[in-house]
């Protein structure tokens, strides 16, 4: 059988994120050259990598096939590093494996600018009160632990300051009675090389407010234009962009602020139907669902309009694992099974399996069980829902009446994205 041998070296490190041409290697090769029909790239790693044979040069060149993001990494909890091996393919169909894998480093670099920015205490302040202190900050960022440097828009940057990571109004400075209830803050956040902006709403209190009674949502009297269907429903013809916020009081009540000033006090329910769309309060509820099957989906976001779409599938009657095999698998097709696994618990749990958990769906797919299955039983795993569910509810872009109706709008729930924590309106409703 005819063989070749390899000599050479690669370059041990790889930059994140490197195009092809950025990385290339070269090892020279010997021995029965005059019958190599190709080399393939075999391994963990290998649909990163791609290889040719210059016959003339006896050389065979590797380099980038897939750019490669360090993060994904760390997320994982794997090693920073991408292995493989070469396989050589004779004229006369014959293969030769050699035993060398190859290992290269995968390096950081800061590409990615802050992703959300919250606040981790506080949130108020009272209206006059001056140079109050308002909170402390937090920023989230995957290449940078700081320092971070804030700023504002212009008609907020003459009242606004941050002193470490303490968010407060500037001395001599205070917010009037026409401010209330909430207030806007546009921070614009740097880690020195990139930056990214994000709106706080900041609440702003009555200084002569006094401890009172709130009328609670009852189906009898309707407020606002709310109606209490049932003990866990509360139905509008409001859209998602007129409530300005949204927060739940204990498991009994739940407060909303509109735009145009009122509020409403309603019983803990666990659907709020609005006129573009519901918030699903259910842990386990089918906005539960239907996110963390979406959340199976390596590195996207579930959105409400996505939300719908695969809520409306499952009331039609198309089964979870139909729906896993139409939503979840197109992605997933060119894995072999392990990589399919892995990318799973990583997706859709935010772990690595262990080696039992990893052996016993292995050993599921042998036996003939769909991946359609696994993705449907991962994903409706208590572990996934609890991952996606929130006290504050799961957005569904759904209008009332069905079908999957929604508006993109400038304020409000109905915006393409809302803040995360520190908003009022909580880090769920989304679209």
């Amino acid at each position: 059988m005819p063989s070749v041998q390899v000599s050479g070296s690669i370059p041990s490190t790889l930059r994140e994120n490197a195009r092809p041409g950025e990385w290339v290697a070269g090892l020279t090769l010997a021995g029965d050259t005059g019958s190599l029909a190709a080399i393939e790239i075999t391994g963990p790693n290998a649909l990163n990598f791609t290889a040719s044979w210059s016959p003339v040069l006896g050389l065979a060149s590797l380099g980038i096939a897939a750019p490669v993001d360090y993060e994904y990494f760390a997320a994982a909890h794997l090693p920073t590093q991408l292995s493989f091996s070469l396989r050589f393919v004779f004229t006369d169909g014959s293969r030769q494996s050699p035993s060398t894998v190859y290992r290269v480093a995968v390096l950081d670099q800061d590409d990615a600018p802050p992703s959300s920015l919250q606040l981790l205490t506080g949130g108020s302040v009272t209206a006059g009160a001056i140079g109050s202190t308002i909170g402390t900050l937090s920023v989230t960022d995957p290449d940078s632990t700081g320092p971070f440097t804030f700023s504002f828009a212009e008609e907020d940057a003459w009242r606004f300051e941050v002193v470490g990571t303490t968010l407060k109004l500037k001395e001599g400075i205070s917010l009037g009675l026409d401010e209330m209830p909430v207030h806007p803050l546009f921070v614009q956040v740097s880690d020195g090389r990139q930056s990214a902006g994000f709106t706080l709403m900041l609440t702003v209190e009555d200084p002569g407010r006094q401890a009172s009674t709130v009328s609670v949502l009852a189906p009898e009297v309707p407020q606002a234009g709310f109606v209490l269907t049932s003990s866990s429903q509360a139905v509008t013809l409001h859209e998602a962009r007129e409530v300005t916020a949204a927060n739940s009081h204990g498991d009994e009540l739940r407060q909303l602020m509109l735009a145009e000033g009122q509020e409403v006090w309603m019983p803990a329910v666990q659907t709020l139907r609005l006129a573009d769309g519901w918030v699903d309060y259910d842990p386990a509820g089918p906005a539960a669902r239907a996110a963390a099957l979406h959340g199976a989906l390596p590195g996207q976001e579930s959105g409400g309009a996505a939300l719908a779409r695969i809520i409306e599938g499952a009331a039609a009657g198309q089964g979870w694992v139909d729906l896993a095999a139409d939503l979840v698998l197109p992605a997933l097709a060119g894995l072999e099974d392990t990589a399919l696994v892995m990318t799973l618990y990583h997706s859709a749990l935010h772990r690595v399996p262990d080696a039992g958990e990893l052996a016993l769906q292995l050993g599921r797919l042998a036996s003939g069980v769909s991946r359609a299955q696994v993705v449907a039983d991962l994903a409706g795993a208590d572990a996934a829902l609890a991952s996606v569910a929130d006290p504050e509810g799961i957005w569904v872009g759904q209008a009332l009446g069905g079908g999957a109706a929604w508006h993109m709008d400038t304020g409000g729930l109905g915006t393409g994205l809302l803040p995360a924590a520190g908003h009022p309106l909580g880090s769920a409703w989304l679209l």
